[in-house]
């Protein structure tokens, strides 16, 4: 894997959005390559299924900033390969909440342990405290680039 070689200087002035990035391609990489079935924007659905309770459709585009047709056609794919499932809301008949499958949760399991080991590796150096002022400077970060 090449170095990105970035000086100390160039580190502070450096866009966060660009070390974001090459983690994420990381993470893309990593997933074409040992996950055949699951696209990088698959784990993103699936796992704001999982996190995201009874969540509809519509509130799952809102929430990943897609149209409803794009959410609608992934959806598809991914009921198809079986993964999750969609059911009318008891009070809106045209309202349909997203679940996951037994086979959807397996997969997110899967993915989510690989991702905590995957980190580690990147954390090891670093203490509980530290790590999560970490997180918690990248979610507010995350929460700050909506607005």
């Amino acid at each position: 894997m090449p170095d990105l070689n970035f000086s100390k200087e160039q580190i502070s002035y450096t866009p966060v959005i660009l070390f974001t990035d090459y983690i994420n391609l990381q993470f893309n990489n990593y997933l074409n390559n040992n996950y055949k079935n699951v696209s990088p924007r698959d784990f993103t659905y699936l796992v704001n299924i999982f996190y995201h309770q009874n969540i509809s459709q519509r509130q799952l585009a809102e929430l990943l900033y897609v149209s409803e047709a794009n959410v609608a056609q992934i959806i598809k794919r991914l009921e198809k390969n079986e993964l999750i499932t969609r059911i009318p809301d008891e009070n809106n008949k045209s309202r349909k909440i997203l679940f996951l499958t037994q086979k959807g949760k397996n997969i997110v399991f899967m993915l989510l342990k690989e991702i905590y080991e995957w980190e580690s590796k990147f954390f090891d150096k670093y203490t509980d405290e530290e790590i999560n002022i970490f997180k918690k400077i990248l979610y507010d970060y995350s929460q700050s680039s909506i607005q």
